[in-house]
């Protein structure tokens, strides 16, 4: 075996270095070895310096989507701004909830979509019922006022009435020193009353008297008085502030705040001062006495619960005088019917869901109760002129948005009843015919059922209606069929509701008055009745009693007329007139035509005025030990212009 040569340490090391070089396999080597090399890698792109078309559209859609947000973003806030703060507070709130439980997209979705295409619609449409567009250039600055009516303080209120008391004082005057002096006094009144009228009704407010003085006749002295309230600040407030409540309210509906879903038939603002002022007018009375000319003093609380401003004796009353409508009716042979009258759906604000209802015109309550007045009118006058006659009640009650709808009970002869039910089916049918396509929209509009005595009696049938309009007696342990809540919370929500849209919830058809009744039952004297007449002495007994039934048959019967009436009121004009110059006419005792208003029976033969309590007044005094002097009845407003300082 041959050794292993030695190899010196140069060449040792020599051989370690080469041995480090590896030559590069080819290529065709290197793809079979599996082998990466530098020229195998991908090679990179050029970056472009610019966008591509595409990109450059994508980046401008994006911008433009952004601004195009912002920018709608703003003029809903714009918008929202306009609003009253009825509205803005409350789109408001909807809004930052919907942020809050499903997010800002949520939120904005709703301000650009629902409060602009649904909502602010509607707001509209009750804003361009009370706003003022055009006035005279001079008065530009009582408009913007006027217009922020529903977001104004008590404070504010009497402010603008003040100032537009002074508009409507300087503008007359104007007028007066224009008018020349051989003009008569009648063409003088005249020219102030239309000058009056005019600006009145550019605010929105009816002149008063306006059709009796613009009719065949004008009388210089009521157009005299008529200018007075005019040019009255307190006159002014009142109407101010009736139409700042009515404003409200209105706007609480077109934004579904009245309905099944928030609040039936009157918004919770309005329930609340409702309540608010119930209570303050309590409590005036409880500090007020009545007091006549000898210093007599009674408590004036006393005498409201004694009245007819009493729920209670109000419904008392009303209850008694259906029952003694059923009696006549059963002394007749005649027989019941029970019709519900509604009005169009472009009458109501909301669905019977409670959803907002888009063929709404923006009518108040109180414009659906004047179609509805208009259109028993036309019934009467066709009932009238086709010799059917009729007697009952009619009770007006709010739907759950507060659109008014009626329930009435007739009774009439059995014959004529058909045609009674014909007539006022026609007439409930005519408006937006169109739209009455099947069986249950022909009963949502008009409703009659006849009144079966085996059943019930048809004042009981109407008794729910009754006292569901007013406390809600003898219906504790029901549920009212639109809210679902207790009847007496109904009776609450209902009375402010009639109260804020001055609606007249019960009417009386036929009949003698109620006035003469109330008035017959202030005198218990038999013998003076009968020192009057016989026939007298029977309308003063059955009233005395509480007898509906006989009252009415011994005035006539049901269909009595005015001029027919066995009693009647009698008036006296007293001797001071009012702070506008008008005579003070009030009752004081009955009469009856068939022996001469020369010889009436005095009813009221004390005048009364209302003072505060003794005790009280002493208290304010204090040391001076006298009793504080009485309030007179005289009007004490200042600061009014009357007729004469335009002559």
């Amino acid at each position: 075996m041959n050794p292993v040569p030695e190899i010196s340490g140069t060449q040792s090391t020599t051989r370690r270095q080469s041995s480090k070089f590896q030559p590069e396999m080819p290529h065709n080597a290197a793809l079979a070895a599996g082998v990466s090399t530098p020229w195998d890698k991908p090679i990179q792109p050029i970056v472009r310096p610019f966008l591509t078309y595409a990109e450059q559209y994508q980046k401008e859609e994006e911008h433009r989507t952004i601004a195009n947000a912002i920018k709608e973003r703003a003029r809903v806030q714009q918008l929202l701004r306009k609003q009253p703060s009825i509205v803005r507070l409350d789109v408001q709130y909807k809004a930052s909830v919907l942020e809050k439980e499903q997010g800002t997209q949520r939120a904005e979705a709703f301000l650009s979509k629902t409060f602009v295409d649904r909502i602010l619609p509607r707001v509209n449409l009750v804003t361009e019922r009370y706003q003022i567009q055009e006035v005279e250039a001079d008065n530009a600055l009582y408009m913007a006022r006027f217009n922020r009516i529903p977001d104004m303080s008590r404070e504010d209120l009497e402010l603008l009435a003040n100032d537009i008391t002074e508009f409507v004082t300087q503008k007359l005057q104007a007028v007066a020193d224009d008018i020349l002096p051989e003009e008569s006094d009648l063409k003088r009144a005249h020219v102030l009353y239309m000058r009056a009228a005019a600006i009145t009704k550019a605010y929105r407010q009816d002149a008063p008297c306006w059709d009796k003085l613009t009719g065949r006749f004008f009388d210089e002295k009521q157009a005299i008085a008529a200018i007075s309230r005019m040019t009255l600040d307190k006159w002014w407030l009142g109407r101010l502030r009736r139409l700042a409540a009515e404003w409200r309210e209105h706007l609480q509906i077109a934004i579904n705040r009245v309905s099944k879903k928030a609040s039936t038939y009157a918004s919770k603002t309005a329930i609340s001062e409702w309540k608010e002022q119930k209570c303050r007018t309590k409590d005036f009375i409880k500090s007020m006495e009545l007091e006549d000319e000898e210093g007599n003093r009674v408590s004036l609380i006393d005498k409201y619960y004694g009245s007819v401003a009493n729920p209670v004796i109000r419904r008392t009353e009303m209850m008694v005088r259906i029952r003694g409508f059923e009696n006549i009716c059963n002394e007749l042979g005649y027989v019941a019917e029970f019709y519900t009258l509604t009005a169009p759906s472009k009458y109501h604000a909301t669905t019977r869901h409670g959803h907002r209802n888009r063929k709404w015109n923006g009518s108040s309550p109180a414009d659906t109760q004047q179609y509805l007045s208009s259109l028993w009118a036309k019934i009467r006058s066709k009932l009238h002129r086709n010799n059917l006659r009729i007697f009952g009640i009619r009770v007006a009650e709010p739907h759950h948005d507060g659109t008014p709808h009626w329930h009435m009970l007739f009774f009439m002869q059995p014959d004529q009843a058909e045609q009674v039910r014909d007539i006022i089916r026609e007439y409930a049918l005519q408006e937006d015919r169109h739209e009455l396509k099947t069986a249950k929209a022909l009963k949502a509009r008009f409703h009659a059922e006849k009144i079966d005595p085996e059943k019930g009696s048809a004042t009981g049938y109407v008794a729910k209606y009754i006292s569901k309009n007013i406390d809600g007696y003898a219906m504790d342990g029901e549920l009212d069929d639109e809210s679902q809540r207790p009847m007496k919370e109904a009776a609450i929500a209902a009375s402010t509701w009639a109260g804020r849209w001055r609606i007249r919830q019960f009417q009386f058809v036929g009949g003698a008055p109620v006035t003469v009744y109330r008035e017959l039952r202030r005198m218990a004297d038999h013998d003076v009745a009968m020192g009057l007449s016989v026939e007298f002495a029977a309308v003063h007994d059955a009233a005395d009693n509480g007898d509906w039934a006989n009252y009415i048959n011994a005035q006539g019967g049901p269909f009595v007329r005015r001029d027919d009436l066995v009693a009647r009121l009698w008036y006296e004009t007293q001797q001071e007139t009012n702070a506008h110059g008008e005579d003070v006419i009030r009752i004081k005792g009955v009469f009856s035509p068939l022996v001469g208003m020369d010889t009436p029976i005095l009813t009221r033969l004390k005048s009364w005025k209302i003072v505060p309590k003794l005790a009280e007044a002493i208290a304010e005094v204090g040391v001076s030990g006298a009793p504080a002097p009485p309030r007179s009845s005289v009007n004490n407003c200042t600061g009014g212009v009357w007729y004469g300082q335009w002559q």
